[in-house]
């Protein structure tokens, strides 16, 4: 099992020109997000959750600042390196992507052989956790065959069937229904007491209930101070 990686962010700024302004989407943010630990980044829609985890997640380049996966910045890293980091990090996002020709369980194969991590263990373990979430059952089936919300569990299998060191998730209980939503919450203390390092954007509160830590976003600032076990 890999284990978490602490990630810290030092004046992360994100701005996107559009037409002839600019917007800020992200301003100085400043924390840390450490193994063992969920962090939770809430707030309304359009203050920066998603920003923020797409820049965390090596997606996105920021304007300013910087983020450190330990010692290294992934946006300075050569490409062969910035690939291997990304094989450590487990992302799924609110609108979740799929080759609409595989089935759900050849979408996870794919991404499980894009971290060279196609063999019998990390197999089993996105069977487990298909299992957890309800959609063993469903793994033969189109994405076009199955619902948003099973969609939305498929993401999280395929983000986590990899075993990531860090892993990043937005808005994974949108669109369950309770029992699901519990089956995430559960996945995530597993996470947590393996010492991954766990980032959550989210509206839920029972997610934001057993997070570690929080950070509340608005209009792409902090507001606040972050709550963490490292300072309580």
């Amino acid at each position: 099992m890999s284990e978490g990686w602490r990630v810290t962010c030092e004046g992360l700024t994100v701005r996107y020109k559009t037409w002839e302004s600019w917007t800020t989407a992200l301003k100085d943010f400043e924390g840390s997000f450490i193994p063992g630990e969920i962090t939770v980044v809430f707030g309304p829609s359009g203050s920066g959750k998603t920003t923020l985890l797409k820049a965390v997640g090596t997606l996105l380049r920021p304007t300013g600042g910087t983020v450190r996966y330990g010692e290294r910045n992934p946006y300075e890293l050569p490409r062969k390196e910035l690939l291997n980091l990304r094989r450590e990090v487990g992302i799924s996002f609110q609108q979740p992507v799929f080759v609409p020709q595989l089935t759900l369980w050849e979408n996870i194969e794919l991404v499980l052989n894009s971290s060279d991590r196609l063999d019998g263990a990390h197999k089993e373990l996105a069977v487990s956790l298909a299992e957890k979430l309800g959609i063993r059952g469903l793994l033969k089936k189109r994405p076009s065959e199955v619902s948003g919300g099973e969609l939305r569990r498929a993401s999280i299998v395929m983000a986590l069937a990899k075993d990531p060191a860090v892993v990043i998730l937005d808005e994974p209980t949108a669109y369950l229904d309770e029992e699901s939503s519990k089956a995430v919450v559960d996945i995530l203390k597993e996470l947590e007491e393996g010492g991954k390092t766990v980032v959550v954007a989210t509206h839920d509160p029972g997610l934001i209930g057993i997070a570690g830590a929080t950070y509340k976003l608005r209009y792409g600032m902090v507001v606040g101070n972050a709550l963490s076990k490292e300072t309580s």
